[in-house]
């Protein structure tokens, strides 16, 4: 069989194409590894010359209102405090490392290496029956592109907004946002419940946004702590 010259030239591309494809597939398969998806809570540590900082060190962050707080912790169960107003227990950041899905990222060459979100489980709908079969519902976290304030919320929220790459430090403990561990607390209100989780890119305590001019800032880590209780394990939906 002759092959003609169009034949000859579309056999390189199509190799190409296909290590491309393999390549690819290597680099879902390492952002997706066990150990990114084990599910964590996150606990805050803070060293900052403040007479503010007992209130940030050693606290939990929890989900509530759109947003990720700081939370005192009980003493013995090392869990969200009780709410002081009304009883209740915030509910505690529970999730994982998750690649972004592609097609929700326009321009994304092949291979590239996935852009690793975070995902974790949210407060449960008040207004809705409660069932010991319910699935727990995963949302993004993000970082508000307008207000660095650290949020969460379903997938097309959050893909208008900073994403990710999330990950951990060297030591696989620290959380980081676009490869620096620079996530911060601001207080947003006084009595020691509203310190509300800020990402300070700059590292210039927010400047560009007039927080630092308004409220306080105290520079953290955010460091996860693997669930080893599998009754608190989220379900991926």
């Amino acid at each position: 069989m002759v092959l003609d010259l169009l034949t000859l030239t579309a056999i390189p591309t199509a190799v190409g194409a296909a290590e491309a494809v393999h390549q690819q597939r290597v680099l879902d398969e390492d952002a997706e590894t066990p150990e990114r998806r084990a599910p964590f809570h996150i606990h805050v540590f803070c060293d900052a010359q403040s007479r503010k900082r007992d209130e940030v060190h050693d606290t939990i962050v929890v989900l509530r209102d759109s947003k990720l707080y700081l939370w005192p912790k009980d003493p013995k169960s090392k869990r969200p405090a009780k709410d002081p107003d009304d009883g209740s227990t915030p509910h505690p950041f529970t999730g994982f490392f998750l690649p972004f899905p592609s097609h929700d990222l326009p321009h994304r060459p092949i291979p590239a290496p996935p852009v690793l979100g975070l995902v974790s489980t949210i407060p449960p709908n008040p207004h809705v029956a409660k069932s010991r079969h319910a699935k727990l519902k995963l949302n993004w976290v993000y970082a508000d592109r307008k207000t660095r304030e650290v949020k969460y919320g379903p997938r097309a929220e959050a893909r208008e907004h900073v994403i990710g790459p999330w990950d951990w430090t060297e030591d696989e403990e620290g959380l980081t946002l676009g490869d620096e561990e620079t996530l911060v607390a601001v207080e947003e209100e006084k009595g020691g419940h509203g310190w509300a989780v800020y990402w300070d890119n700059d590292d210039d305590r927010l400047k560009e946004f007039e927080v630092g001019q308004k409220k306080r800032v105290l520079r953290c880590s955010l460091e996860r702590r693997v669930v080893h209780d599998d009754k608190e394990k989220p379900t991926d939906e």
